[in-house]
Formats: structure tokens, C-alpha cells, sequence
């Protein structure tokens, strides 16, 4: 077994034995991903292609016999001439170092493109844990909800008994009770599900009896919308594409060091067998830009530059829009999240027992309390959803960033 591997069978042990944080989650994820395992070898590919490209042409070694096997004086060997030379190109206007930075710029495209494919797995992990802690909420509202129904049915069984309340509201109750039931059951299903769908994202076929850690409860302050549109070149989309700018002008430097003509040069030693004779050689040959100039290529390079800035001014609008949906959605979950629980729950749980004292005592009819309780649960879930909501905006802002949100400043506000 490999160390990787070894190392995640560890975590996820520790993850199992004592719970685990979004953050562990996210660690074991992106350790697991094949996509990223097969991303570290397109690095060394890209190393190995800088080291290629700082290497000089190979140089050649030839012989050659002439003035043999014919007719006449050259019939035998006797006047043959052998030859062995070396030649060797020698590559001029900076065709290396074009060509090594050229393999450097593919290099830091290549990082880019593996930090997005990292990020998406970041943003995908913290749906998929947000989702579960979520679901979790919702089983234990569910839960109460049918412990109000059925604390609901036994108040009203009583009253019915002591003959305070007509038989009729005893069948009344036992349909919020059976519903309270099915919602229970949809509570527990959709919780299985996304722990099974969190599992999948971890490398694993299920959680087990592992736990989460995590709160849905923790809110930061907003960020600055001024501060995120500030960082828009951060993010992974936009960067990539500077990147790829580099690659593209290194490209056209590089084709333009290549339109100049490289010499060979070559060096030998002749021997004159009929006068036992030798001698050196020297030569040097220059191929003469009369067709091919690099005119294609070039124009070819330029273009695929200015697609590479037009695609980036593109990919700054694109993310910037994205940054104003989630930043809006992270602003409005914000918001409702802190109105619910300090004012709107608060006065849903002292309704609902103030009403089902009423009730108890007969002072409210049925209908009332039954109101009542619907109220807080419907308040509950929507807190709940306003969570959900926030974190997985949070989480989708720092993936289109690139990292962690900007500075934050517990005075913002939303604006008009």
C-alpha cells in the first residue's frame, strides 16, 4: 500500500472514532480524488518538459567513403577517401530560452487548472457536509414536530375524557399526528441519503456511525462587496487565463526565434588512402528563409493570443456575476438566519405554549394551537434552509475566489 494511501486509511479511522469538521471532510476528499491523483503526474510532466526544453540539439556523427567500386583508377580501394565528421546545429536567436519559458508558462496553466479542479472538489465536499448537518437539523425538527403532535393528542384524549371537548376533536388530532409520522419517515430517508452521498464524496461506501462536528449555527460577518470584487483576479477561472496569455506570447516569441535560420556546423577529418594523406574539414550550412518564414505559425500565435485576452475579460465578467448572485444569497441567508432565531423563534415557541396552556385549560379551540405548532415548525425548517443557504454561499464564494473570503467587517450591510 502506498503512503497516500496509508495515511488515508488513518484519517478516516480518526474521522470515524471521533467525528469530523467540514474541514477533515474536505482534507480526506481531496486526497481521495482521482482526478487531482492524476493532476500530480501532469505536473512532473510539466517539469520534465521545462528540463527537455533547456536541452541543445543532439549533435551527428557521419562517414563517408567515396572514390571506390568503380571503373578504371577508382575500380579497387586504392584512391578511396574516408571521411568521419561531426555537425552539430547551433540553435540561435534564443530558441531555448523561448522554448523554456514557453514550458514554464504550460507549467503554471497547468497549476491553475489543477487548483480550480481542487477547489471544485472543496465547494462540492462542503455542499455535501452543509446537505448532512442540514438533514440532521430537519430529523431532529421532525421529531419534534411529532413530539408536539403527539403531546397535541394527549391534551386533547383528556379533555375528551373529562368531557371538557367533543369527541370529534379526538379524530381531529390524528391526522397532524400521522403526518407528523410521514414527515418523520422523510426526515430519516433524506438524512441516509446524505450521508450516503457525503460518504461517496470522502472515497468511502458509507459513514458508518462516524459524526459530524460541524454547526450550521456559526455565522461570520459579511464581507465588503467592494473587497470581492477587489479579488476577482484571484480567482482560479480569471488567473488561468493570464496564465494561458503567457503560454500564448511565449508561444509567439518562441516561433519568432524559430523563423531565424540556426547554422550546422560541421567539423571532420578526411583521409586520402591513394596518398595516405589527411586532412581537416570544416563547413557550415545555413538554410535560407526564401518560403518558409514562420508566417503561419506566427499569425496562428497572435491569434491564439488575442482569444486568450478576450476569454479572460469574458471569464472576469462571468465571475463577477457569480459573485454578486452568491454574495446577494450569502447577504439574504445572513439576514433571515439572524431575524429567526433572535426574534422570530423566540416568539413562535412562546406562542405555542401559551396557546396550548389556553387550549389545555379550554380557553382556545383546537384549531389555534394546531396553528400555533405548525408555525414553529415551519419557522424551524426555515431557519434551517436559511443555514443551509448561507454556508454553501459562503463555500461557493471562496471556491470562485481562490481561498478564503476577504477581510470582513462586522458593519456590513446590504445594499439597495
Amino acid at each position: 500500500m502506498a503512503d497516500g494511501e496509508a495515511d488515508l486509511h488513518h484519517d478516516f479511522a480518526a474521522f470515524v472514532g471521533e467525528g469530523a469538521t467540514a474541514e477533515d471532510a474536505v482534507r480526506l476528499a481531496v486526497a481521495d480524488e482521482l482526478e487531482l491523483k492524476a493532476f500530480a503526474w501532469t505536473g512532473e510532466s510539466a517539469l520534465a518538459r521545462i528540463r527537455q526544453a533547456a536541452l541543445w540539439p543532439n549533435p551527428e556523427i557521419e562517414y563517408e567513403r567515396e572514390n571506390f567500386g568503380g571503373s578504371g583508377a577508382f575500380s579497387g580501394s586504392g584512391r578511396a577517401e574516408n571521411t568521419l565528421a561531426l555537425s552539430q546545429m547551433l540553435p540561435l536567436g534564443d530558441d531555448l530560452k523561448h522554448r523554456r519559458r514557453l514550458a514554464e508558462a504550460e507549467r503554471d496553466l497547468a497549476a491553475w487548472d489543477y487548483h480550480a479542479i481542487r477547489l471544485g472538489v472543496v465547494l462540492e465536499t462542503s455542499r455535501r457536509y452543509m446537505d448532512t448537518l442540514a438533514a440532521e437539523r430537519r430529523l431532529d425538527v421532525a421529531r419534534r414536530g411529532l413530539d408536539l403532535a403527539r403531546e397535541l393528542e394527549s391534551v386533547t384524549r383528556k379533555r375528551v375524557k373529562a368531557g371538557e371537548a367533543s369527541p370529534v376533536e379526538q379524530s381531529r388530532v390524528a391526522v397532524p399526528l400521522v403526518e407528523a409520522e410521514l414527515e418523520l419517515t422523510r426526515a430519516e430517508l433524506t438524512r441516509t441519503a446524505t450521508r450516503q452521498r457525503l460518504a461517496l464524496a470522502l472515497g468511502q461506501r458509507s459513514l458508518g456511525r462516524a459524526r459530524l462536528t460541524g454547526s450550521l449555527d456559526k455565522l461570520a460577518p459579511l464581507p465588503e462587496p467592494s473587497a470581492l470584487v477587489a479579488t476577482v483576479n484571484d480567482s482560479p477561472e480569471v488567473a488561468r487565463w493570464a496564465a494561458e496569455i503567457s503560454a500564448r506570447e511565449a508561444t509567439e516569441k518562441l516561433v519568432r526565434a524559430e523563423a531565424i535560420p540556426n547554422p550546422l556546423l560541421r567539423v571532420g577529418l578526411k583521409q586520402d588512402r591513394g596518398l595516405d594523406d589527411h586532412a581537416l574539414i570544416v563547413g557550415i550550412s545555413l538554410p535560407l528563409p526564401l518560403f518558409d518564414r514562420k508566417q503561419g505559425d506566427l499569425a496562428a500565435a497572435r491569434a491564439g493570443a488575442h482569444a486568450a485576452r478576450e476569454n479572460q475579460r469574458a471569464a472576469e465578467l462571468r465571475i463577477e456575476g457569480a459573485l454578486s448572485n452568491s454574495y446577494l444569497t450569502l447577504a439574504v441567508a445572513h439576514a433571515e438566519s439572524t431575524v429567526l432565531r433572535e426574534r422570530a423563534l423566540p416568539a413562535a415557541r412562546e406562542a405555542y405554549e401559551a396557546t396550548l396552556r389556553a387550549f389545555s385549560a379550554g380557553q382556545l379551540p383546537y384549531l389555534d394551537v394546531l396553528d400555533a405548532s405548525r408555525s414553529l415548525l415551519d419557522l424551524e425548517r426555515r431557519e434551517i434552509d436559511a443555514l443551509a443557504a448561507y454556508h454553501t454561499a459562503q463555500s461557493e464564494l471562496e471556491a470562485l475566489l481562490g481561498g478564503r473570503l476577504p477581510q470582513v467587517s462586522p458593519q456590513a450591510k446590504i445594499s439597495n
